[in-house]
């Protein structure tokens, strides 16, 4: 898409990203599985947007540094009755600023790593993250999975149909990029809203290529943060948790190809 940078995402979707997002995923699961991999540690959420995750994280004594590219976003955690207790940065998570703190656990929640719109971006977001995890720390990103028949080419869809107000899905695929763009738009009496959105998709095959190549061993993998799971080509989503080896990274690759590397 055209125009579209780390910040436009939350730029677009602060101000109803509670509203729409409060129940996306599996909160509970999500804090009992990061708070006993961080084991006392501290917690860096990438793309930790108003808190969705990060506020429960704390309240259940975890150390959060919250970072995210979108000021919108992390205006509106602050503004939350207990948003200070989350260290908030704005960044791109491809470049963490961090030179001399390191984490025991970097969370990427809900597809947030597909929103890095590039291969190189999401190479970038690997190395960078693993050189800001502490020796033997736990990456865990949580995404969707492309059926093995691939995904729609786009089209038009209805999201929310209220009395006064519609919000139409428009997207568009582009499989050979293993991309999806798109806009909801928001229809009301007062006018039109569009918010844009665009993700690029892996198989878990290729996150896990490009995390060996940053320095990453996939330690597990599940269907969700229940720990059921995950079976190829039937599950919807992952929950996977790449530990931090030894080795040093490897040479970065570029490819859109959909088979990877």
């Amino acid at each position: 898409m055209h125009g579209h940078r780390p910040g436009t995402y939350g730029a677009a979707f602060a101000d109803v990203y509670d509203d729409w997002y409060a129940d996306v995923s599996d909160v509970p699961g999500t804090v009992a599985t990061v708070s006993a991999l961080a084991a006392g540690g501290p917690v860096l959420e990438l793309g930790v947007g108003t808190g969705r995750l990060a506020l429960p994280l704390v309240a259940a004594g975890v150390d959060v540094v919250g970072l995210d590219a979108s000021p919108e976003m992390l205006e509106r955690l602050g503004a939350k009755p207990d948003g200070s207790t989350v260290t908030a940065v704005c960044a791109d998570m491809v470049a963490p600023p961090f030179p001399d703190r390191s984490f025991s656990v970097a969370l990427v929640a809900f597809n947030t790593f597909f929103n890095l719109d590039t291969d190189d971006s999401q190479r970038r977001c690997l190395t960078e993250t693993r050189r800001v995890l502490r020796p033997g720390g736990a990456l865990v990103i949580e995404a969707f999975a492309p059926p093995e028949g691939g995904l729609t080419d786009g089209g038009v869809a209805v999201r929310d149909l209220t009395v006064d107000t519609a919000v139409l899905t428009v997207s568009l695929h582009d499989e050979t990029a293993q991309t999806v763009s798109g806009h909801h738009v928001e229809i009301r009496e007062s006018g039109i809203r569009m918010r844009p959105w665009m993700v690029r998709y892996l198989t878990p095959e290729q996150l896990d290529e490009r995390a060996a190549d940053a320095g990453f061993a996939l330690e597990s993998r599940h269907a969700d943060w229940a720990g059921r799971a995950f079976v190829e080509g039937e599950s919807a989503n992952h929950v996977s948790v790449y530990r931090s080896t030894e080795a040093e990274p490897g040479p970065t690759r570029t490819s859109t190809a959909r088979s990877g590397g």
